[in-house]
């Protein structure tokens, strides 16, 4: 019986062996995945915020760029105000020009935005509608900053009265 009992300790200590053995392995294993999770993790978020910087870093250098472009901008389609008289003059040529019988001009001027003025027209054109037409072509083509507001028209017996209010920016 002693031989019996001795065997039984071996086996019990050898079981709590295997099962000491086995949760020490199984607590590294899950520690080393978990370690490499984590790393994985770290490493997406740390992508994240490089990404996220990347973007701060574009949108500070287009914010950096945006007076430079302003400027361009200002220059390239905003014309000086000392060539007010010369649009104007375009203007009566094209409505002369157009076979349109011009009845008004009216204009005024007020400061916008710092340097810039903007120039409020007002005329009325009579005339046939295919003119009227191409002249409201004309006057949208135009390489300068040029607004038309709104246009009415009348019918007349001859045609038709167009009464045009037309907007245009003037750098100082």
């Amino acid at each position: 019986m002693k031989k019996l009992r001795v065997l039984a300790w071996i086996t019990t200590g050898l079981l709590v062996a295997a099962f000491v053995f086995w949760a020490v392995g199984r607590g590294i294993a899950s520690a080393r995945y978990s370690s490499g999770d984590r790393a994985k993790t770290e490493l997406a978020e740390l992508r994240q915020h490089q990404d996220s910087l990347a973007k701060s870093r574009d949108l500070l250098e287009a914010w950096r760029n945006a007076p430079a472009q302003l400027e361009e901008f200002r220059s390239t389609t905003i014309p000086d105000f000392d060539r007010f008289p010369a649009f104007r003059d375009n203007l009566q040529k094209r409505m002369s020009g157009s076979g349109l019988k011009p009845l008004k001009l009216t204009y005024r001027m007020r400061p916008v935005g710092g340097d810039a003025k903007l120039v409020t027209l007002e005329f009325s054109l009579s005339g046939p509608y295919a003119a009227v037409k191409r002249f409201i072509h004309e006057v949208e083509s135009q390489p300068e900053m040029v607004y038309l507001r709104s246009v009415r028209f009348r019918r007349t017996d001859s045609g038709l009265i167009a009464s045009f209010v037309m907007e245009a920016y003037f750098a100082r």
